[in-house]
């Protein structure tokens, strides 16, 4: 008898990861949604520091097989299941025609903006602009 499912891991890049956790780890990314086995879902987190992924189910963070990870995100990112190359994360606010910006901010603002973010720094910068922006004329 063959398992040909078992160990399989399955990403949703920008999936409903709030769903499963409402805190990840300082310094790291929510990055989707990850599925285990077919039946254990839960947040798909990159901790920046050691560039490791883990998967956080209510703020109980558990190891990934990186191979395997990487191998599904690969998969994602290709085209050969899922999301195809270039559709990117999904914004969290469900925001539309974004372009992609550098900015150079400190540690500290960048931190805030994060945590304004709920742990997305750039959704944390279009709330901070929707905040102080003024209404037009």
């Amino acid at each position: 008898m063959t398992h040909t499912n078992r160990g399989r891991l399955t990403v949703d890049l920008g999936g409903k990861w709030r769903l499963y956790t409402n805190t990840i780890p300082a310094n790291s990314r929510a990055i989707g949604t990850i599925t285990r086995d077919e039946c254990d879902t839960g947040a798909l987190v990159l901790i920046e520091a050691t560039s490791l992924y883990v998967q956080i189910n209510a703020g109980v963070l558990r190891s990934l097989e990186q191979r395997k990870v990487v191998a599904a995100l690969e998969e994602v990112r290709t085209g050969r299941g899922g999301a195809g190359r270039g559709q990117g994360v999904k914004a969290a606010d469900g925001a539309t025609g974004l372009k992609r910006t550098n900015i150079t901010i400190d540690q500290e603002s960048a931190d805030a903006l994060r945590a304004f973010g709920d742990g997305d720094l750039s959704l944390g910068i279009r709330r901070a602009a929707a905040h102080i922006k003024k209404p037009s004329k």
